[in-house]
């Protein structure tokens, strides 16, 4: 079976148009229908039918979407092991980074497994927390950092390091009188949130600390997929942030003033989610480091 030929199938099933997805693997579309055909004949099954002029995959091409993607990704995941291998490297791990995060904490684990381990690659990719499970269950990756809470089954989680919830104010706002923010001065305030999908680990937090408290989310909250957009949006008077202290510190504006929410709202944890199996040394080195880097992490002091 040509590896081309499951490139060439991914593309028309998400186009589920031969001249779309001829253009984009820059063949004419009749010699790539002529693939998907022999790719058909060797299968055995059809993959497409076309009903009233549409192209729509069958359930057997349903099926062999899913299989087509785990025989792509472990041939990529082959290419780079032996790429990884010509420059040295004796092992591997592949993390996945959800909600856009960025902590200080991750650039002190990076550093450190390079210090520390400098025959292990580490290559991080980021992802949402579906794409993050469908990769751990797919062996697309071998961890995943995130801050959902909720777990799959088959999967476990860790917890790595935890964070203060902040409150990111404009200058000059009403806010800027209490010390401390109660999540009900906030809710009655313009919000910027994480987006429920892209940084669904960190909506899915904010959400529960709302609903604990029986305070509706504002039904006018714009969403955003991190912390750097969340602050532009701030400075620029479009509402206030509900965020992370170490990564709002990460993009601190000059007309932005951070304030910490009041004690009653509990830290966020930031997990690591594996299959619920035997882990790898270099995994089980890779997890015991990250907890000593959330153990020693300084706390972050309140801004102004």
């Amino acid at each position: 079976m040509r590896i081309r030929y499951l490139h060439y199938f991914l593309v028309v099933a998400e186009e589920l148009s031969f001249s779309r997805a001829a253009s984009r693997v820059h063949i004419e579309p009749s010699p790539l229908s002529r693939a998907i055909k022999e790719l058909e004949s060797e299968l055995g099954v059809r993959l497409f039918l076309r009903t009233k002029g549409r192209l729509h995959l069958t359930w057997a091409g349903e099926v062999f979407r899913e299989e087509a993607c785990r025989m792509l990704s472990f041939m990529e995941g082959a290419q780079a092991r032996v790429h990884a291998a010509e420059k040295g490297y004796r092992g591997r791990l592949r993390i996945g980074l959800t909600d856009s995060l960025a902590q200080p904490s991750l650039i002190k684990l990076l550093a450190r497994c390079r210090e520390e381990e400098p025959l292990t690659e580490v290559k991080i990719i980021e992802m949402t927390v579906s794409e993050m499970v469908k990769a751990l269950e797919h062996d697309q990756i071998d961890a995943g950092f995130t801050m959902h809470t909720e777990l799959s089954k088959g999967l476990v989680k860790e917890v790595v390091w935890t964070d203060r919830p902040v409150i990111a104010i404009p200058r000059n706002h009403p806010l800027l009188s209490l010390e401390k923010i109660p999540l009900q001065e906030v809710a009655r305030h313009a919000l910027i949130l994480c987006h429920p999908v892209l940084c669904s680990g960190g909506y899915n937090v904010i959400s529960r600390w709302f609903c604990e408290r029986t305070l509706p989310l504002p039904s006018n909250a714009e969403y955003v997929s991190g912390h750097e957009p969340m602050m532009m949006l701030v400075a620029a008077g479009y509402g206030i942030g509900v965020g992370l202290a170490s990564q709002i510190m990460l993009y601190s504006q000059p007309d932005v003033i951070v304030r910490p929410v009041t004690d009653d709202v509990p830290s966020t944890a930031t997990f690591m989610t594996m299959l619920d199996k035997p882990r790898s040394e270099e995994l089980s080195r890779f997890l015991a480091r990250a907890q000593q880097v959330g153990e020693v992490a300084p706390p972050l002091m309140n801004a102004p």
